[in-house]
């Protein structure tokens, strides 16, 4: 009987994670289902991060970690507290933001946040995620958090959007269960085939958003590595 290392036994359940993955994506491709044109090309140039291991929390290593549990958009107030808690250390406390590291887990209904524009306008996320735009006071067709679509009479600032944030050092995270629910969210509203769904979405999320398997995985993970845990409401 040939024992197997924990290593080993990681190393091979990542590889078939992956599988699994590419497997379906060359299904899809085999059965000529494309995303529209503009959703395809932000598959091509989107630099998201797939991570099906937890390699990405050996960098976690400021003297304060902080992840925050957000499973609600809330028109953006989570970015607002997000931004609160660095200036917080850092004016308050005179705590540079290299001895900081926050995570902010991102699953069920705050999808929105980490989705690029090409998803919102082909998938109605602003109607279907109940994100109206501060201007039209109509849903939302682009990404109402990102830099490119923040002002000051908007949901949020250009210092609350998801990119300043992460330029601050901030991590967004999310699960593939979130992507599923998601798929199955907008399949289900008559706005194209699951599959092509779920590929656009995981094509379309903002550059250096990470993919994890299971949110709920992960904060424990992370809370076994020290990490403090906080529930933003």
């Amino acid at each position: 009987m040939i024992e197997h290392t924990d290593g080993e036994q990681a190393s091979t359940a990542r590889r078939g994670f992956l599988e699994r993955l590419l497997g379906s994506t060359a299904a899809f491709a085999i059965l000529g289902a494309t995303p529209k044109p503009a959703v395809a090309n932000e598959v091509l140039e989107s630099r998201a991060v797939f991570s099906p291991g937890d390699d990405w929390m050996d960098e976690l290593k400021a003297k304060h970690r902080t992840v925050f549990d957000l499973a609600a958009h809330k028109n953006g107030k989570p970015l607002t507290q997000a931004k609160n808690y660095l200036d917080a250390w850092r004016d308050g406390f005179k705590v540079p933001e290299h001895d900081l590291n926050l995570i902010i887990g991102v699953h069920g209904e705050a999808i929105p946040i980490v989705l690029n524009d090409a998803l919102w306008a082909r998938y109605k996320i602003g109607e279907q995620y109940e994100v109206i735009d501060g201007g039209t006071k109509s849903p939302g067709l682009r990404n109402l958090f990102s830099a490119q679509n923040a002002d000051a009479g908007g949901l949020v600032t250009l210092e609350q959007s998801v990119e300043d944030l992460q330029r601050r050092g901030v991590r967004f995270v999310i699960c593939m269960n979130t992507i599923a629910g998601a798929t199955k969210k907008l399949s289900g509203a008559g706005l194209g085939a699951a599959e092509e769904i779920r590929m656009a979405l995981l094509g379309g999320l903002l550059p250096g958003v990470i993919t994890v398997p299971a949110m709920l995985v992960t904060l424990t993970q992370l809370q076994e590595r020290g990490v403090r845990y906080l529930k933003i409401a």
